[in-house]
């Protein structure tokens, strides 16, 4: 822990805000140990070494504040206007994540005193807050972290890069926020929460607009004319949109009718700003990451031996052990199917249970971020990690895929606050009978001294009685106080004897030992006989003894019996008797009495300790020992008892209250922690929180600005990712809605991922291909290896392979032979595609592709269908619902190659779209994306188009791409014509076998 102490000169004087009091007894009832106002004062003032405070610089909203801390709540401070005090805003239970933010760093404010006063004008006029020495001191004590950081300043080159990605995130926020208030206002009819209640407080709602123009899902809204209704459109449905609002609002205050508003996020854009500030600042978790992303200056490797938790291949192992021994980045390309998810997990599992190497120092100990720019990939990597690894995922709900649901942290918490609720619940009842055992101590305490009192009596009433005896037999008292007398002069006089012997005897037999010998022993024979001859008359002396005090043992006897029966009438004796068997009786049944509530104090908490048992017993003296030995114990174990169950009482409290107070311990206590690039910095839950790695998954199509996010929050990144498939933004892409970037270095910037800066200029030793896929058959591999991969991808083995309508597991159905008014495009510019672009789609495809689809569904396949335009996706999805019956599963079954990428099907049908004279294939161009698409395949790679148009395509690359494409088919795949296939589905159909 960071701290430092600041002395201040003047008492601090706090006021209460006007809300205080009635704070405290509404949270009270919650969290029995908040104090009264009157107390805060004296708490803070009986921390002598100092109150732990830090400064939070937004706190509600009024500007920085200062929370001061004892061991049980927090307060929130506020300066006055004129400096002279502090007011009390808020009063809160110490959170666990309190706890944490005070490890990592704190100031300890020892004032002279605390004052509590209850109005501005009662603080003195010479009063001072120290509010500007609090704030340079916390300044400094920032400063002092910053330093313990390697950090070094930036040189010319790293300035630049640092303001280009400055200007590019400017860019970039300009244009985006411009298209994304292109749409709307979108007018609704109606709303309902998603739950149908038509009162209360929700946070989703559904409202059916008015027109079909529809916001995108992903974009914020508001309502128009309520700011504080803002949220963001998880699903759309036809003319329906879901919006999960930012808080829950009030289904009454929602107008009935009104509009819904595009309002831009300028979150991912300030977190990305924040990223250049930490690196242009030395305060990255990383100090080597600059000069790896500008010179391309890494460290040597460290020699790492680590056996991974799962069987890898050449490449993988290589990757997994340079990723772990890396100090700065590390780059794996890999192309699909060749395991980059297992290679992520291993080097997850081996970082974070501490076998990369031991890098437990400081607060991030082995701590791994999985991140990636979707939720789909993030989760991805999650679902397929070790189980015995604790996996935290931050996101959204409505975000986050079934995969990643169970780790959601929302959920986890909850989950665990169920659990401590209930076992609170068994707790606080488990202590039901404490109060019980409480009153049975006082009891037991009252009885025992009862006891002390009667045995005193009893005691009294003998020593009366004795007296009595003696007073009525005085002759024969006298002679028994004479055989008393001389029976202990004999006893005395034996004991002295028997002292002798045992003095004497070791000396014999050393002596007996010593004239044994044949050197010496006639010298020790006369000594042995002497301390012989001392012996013998020494046991004889005390052989005397012993008969003589046996006789006077018998003396004694017979004279106590004698006495008893010379006083046995007398009048006193008898009374003294009769007074000595009533205090007798009255102390056996207090004694009894006490047993008795011993047993029941024992019996109400016995399951909870172990307390001391009293074996009963008619002794007095032992009798009390063992009583009075249960009542200390109570007297210590009750007070802990007592405050176990209050405690318990506050958790359970506190759980109901707030389950997520859990949620910083997990986040803490993690093994991974999984969220996208943007949400490592955005979720409050992750505030402070730094990694020893942070591994980047499809790094390829992650822009520079966004994989800053997550790597400067962890001290190194592996960036995992295939810099052939779709980048950040695609060049026509920036073509179309880039046009104010004039600049050809932002242009660059936009269209290059981090991943393909660092294999550009990283050596050798820092970059690990991954060359042996395992998800295609061969058929498709052989031809995405040489298209895409200069033939450097290899097939592990071979698929087996079994399909009712084709004959290779790549095939394409050529519409060419149709006529042109059945076969070609149209546009569509009402589809809403990116950038503003207008949309094609070929309705003579989306049939095509709806029927195959149908096909593979009603026999179990798992399927997906790409195309390129968003039209044609709704055109498909039309055809398509009608077909299965289930809108929903062909919604999440059709869409574009964006949507896709990163997944796999056991089937994949791909639309080309385009069909025209011209030869015209507008973005088709990008490459990468015919590389996405024919990658997904799992088993069956089912291509549709007109082949005529792509073979005479516009675009050079492309029409090169058709054509080897062409051959390979020819060669390996099965070319079949529309007609065909659709003679195929029918007879299928007709057969009950698909479409």
């Amino acid at each position: 822990m960071t701290s430092s102490t600041l002395e201040l000169a003047s008492p601090l004087v706090l006021v209460p805000g006007g809300s205080l009091d009635k704070q405290l007894r509404d949270k009270a009832r919650i969290h029995p140990g908040l104090p009264a106002v009157e107390q805060l004062a004296r708490d803070l003032g009986a921390l002598r070494n100092g109150v732990p405070a830090r400064l939070d610089e937004g706190g509600g909203g009024r500007g920085p504040s200062l929370l001061v801390h004892t061991t049980a709540y927090r307060l929130r401070l506020y300066p006055t206007d004129r400096g002279t005090g502090y007011f009390v805003s808020a009063v809160d239970p110490v959170r666990l994540r309190d706890h944490h933010e005070l490890a990592k760093s704190c100031l300890l404010v020892r004032p002279p005193a605390w004052r509590l006063v209850f109005g501005v004008r009662d603080i003195p006029q010479d009063a001072d807050a120290g509010w500007q020495r609090i704030q340079e001191a916390w300044q400094y004590l920032g400063t002092v972290l910053t330093e313990h950081r390697e950090t070094a300043a930036t040189n010319p080159a790293q300035q630049t890069f640092l303001d280009s990605v400055g200007r590019l995130v400017d860019a970039t926020q300009r244009i985006t926020t411009r298209e994304e208030r292109r749409g709307g206002p979108y007018p609704y009819a109606e709303f309902a929460s998603t739950g149908g209640q038509r009162s209360g407080r929700h946070s989703m709602y559904e409202f059916r607009l008015a027109l079909s123009d529809v916001p995108d899902e992903g974009a914020f809204v508001e309502v128009r004319g309520e700011a504080e209704m803002r949220g963001q459109v998880t699903r759309r449905d036809g003319r329906r949109v879901t919006v999960r609002f930012d808080q829950a609002v009030s289904w009454e205050r929602i107008p009935r009718q009104g509009e819904l508003a595009v309002t831009p996020s300028t979150v991912v854009f300030d977190k990305q700003r924040e990223a250049l500030a930490l690196l242009g600042s030395g305060r990255a978790g990383n100090p080597l990451l600059l000069p790896a992303l500008v010179e391309h200056r890494v460290r040597a490797l460290r020699p790492v031996s680590v056996t991974p938790g799962e069987a890898l291949d050449p490449d993988q192992l290589t990757a997994f052990r340079k990723a772990l021994a890396t100090d700065d980045v590390l780059v794996v390309l890999g192309p699909p199917g060749t395991g980059k998810t297992r290679t992520i997990t291993q080097i997850a599992h081996a970082c974070a249970t501490g076998r990369a190497g031991g890098r437990s120092d400081g607060d991030a100990r082995n701590r791994v971020l999985v991140t990636s720019h979707t939720n789909r990939a993030v989760d991805n990597v999650l679902a397929k990690l070790p189980r015995d690894l604790v996996v935290v995922r931050v996101g959204n709900d409505g975000k986050v895929s079934e995969d990643g649901r169970p780790y959601l942290l929302e959920r986890q918490a909850g989950e665990l606050a169920e659990e401590v609720s209930q076992a609170m619940t068994q707790r606080v009842a488990a202590y039901a009978q404490v109060d019980t055992a409480r009153r049975r101590a006082d009891e037991l305490t009252r009885a025992l001294d009862r006891l002390d009192r009667l045995r005193a009596a009893e005691k009294s009433a003998a020593a009366g009685l004795d007296s009595a005896r003696r007073t009525a037999g005085d002759p024969v008292r006298k002679r028994l106080d004479a055989l008393a007398a001389r029976r202990e002069h004999d006893q005395g006089t034996r004991d002295a004897v028997v002292q002798r012997i045992e003095r004497a005897e070791p000396k014999y037999v050393r002596a007996r030992e010593r004239s044994e010998g044949r050197a010496f022993g006639s010298l020790f024979r006369a000594p042995a006989r002497r301390w012989q001859r001392r012996l013998d008359e020494l046991r004889a002396q005390d052989k005397e003894l012993r008969t003589a005090l046996t006789a006077l043992d018998t003396t004694l006897a017979a004279t106590h019996l004698e006495l008893e029966q010379v006083t046995r009438d007398a009048p006193a004796v008898r009374a003294a008797r009769d007074a000595w068997q009533g205090a007798a009786v009255d102390r056996a049944d207090s004694q009894h009495k006490a047993y008795d509530i011993a047993d029941r104090a024992i019996a109400a908490i016995a399951h909870l300790e172990s307390p001391p048992e009293p074996g009963r017993t008619e002794d007095a003296e032992a009798a009390r020992g063992q009583l009075r030995a249960l009542e200390r114990w109570l007297g210590e174990w009750l007070p802990l008892l007592v405050a176990r169950r209050q405690l318990a009482t506050e958790w359970q409290a506190a759980i109901a209250a707030d389950s997520q107070q859990l949620a910083p311990e997990l986040i803490r206590y993690a093994h991974v922690v999984g969220a996208t690039c943007i949400g490592t910095a955005s979720r409050p839950e992750l505030s402070g929180l730094d990694f020893d790695l942070a591994i980047v998954d499809e790094a390829g199509q992650i822009g520079i600005a966004d994989a800053l996010v997550p790597l400067v929050r962890a001290r190194r990144g592996v960036l995992v990712g295939d810099h052939k498939q779709l980048p950040p933004f695609l060049d026509t892409e920036v073509a179309e809605w880039g046009k104010d970037i004039t600049s050809a270095e932002l242009r660059g910037l936009m269209t290059k991922s981090a991943l393909e800066r660092l294999v550009d200029g990283l050596p050798d030793s820092h970059v690990v291909q991954l060359t042996l896929q395992r998800r295609m058959p061969v058929e498709i591999a052989g031809f995405v290896s040489a298209a895409f991969y200069d033939d450097r991808l290899r097939t592990e083995h071979d698929h087996p392979y079994h399909d009712p309508l084709f004959s290779s597991p790549i095939a394409f159905v050529d519409t060419g032979e149709l006529p042109p008014r059945d076969r070609q495009e149209s546009s569509d510019t009402r589809a809403g595609e990116s950038f503003g672009r207008v949309g094609v789609r070929n309705h003579c495809e989306a049939r095509l592709l709806a029927r195959l689809a149908a096909f593979y569904h009603r026999r179990g396949n798992e399927w997906a269908v790409i195309v390129p335009y968003r039209a044609q996706v709704a055109a498909v999805v039309a055809e398509l619902s009608r077909l299965i019956g289930d809108g929903r599963r062909a919604r999440e079954g059709v869409g574009t190659v964006d949507s896709f990428q990163g997944g796999e099907r056991e089937v994949i049908l791909y639309g080309f779209t385009r069909s025209n004279s011209q030869g015209r294939i507008g973005f088709l161009k990008e490459l990468r994306r015919a590389n996405v698409a024919f990658t997904r395949a799992q088993r069956q790679l089912v291509l549709t188009g007109d082949l005529g148009t792509l073979l005479r395509a516009d675009d050079p690359d492309f029409r090169a791409l058709a054509q080897n494409l062409h051959t390979h088919l020819k060669r390996h795949g099965d070319i079949r014509s529309h007609d065909d296939v659709t003679a195929l589905l029918a007879k299928a159909a007709q057969e009950g076998d698909g479409a």
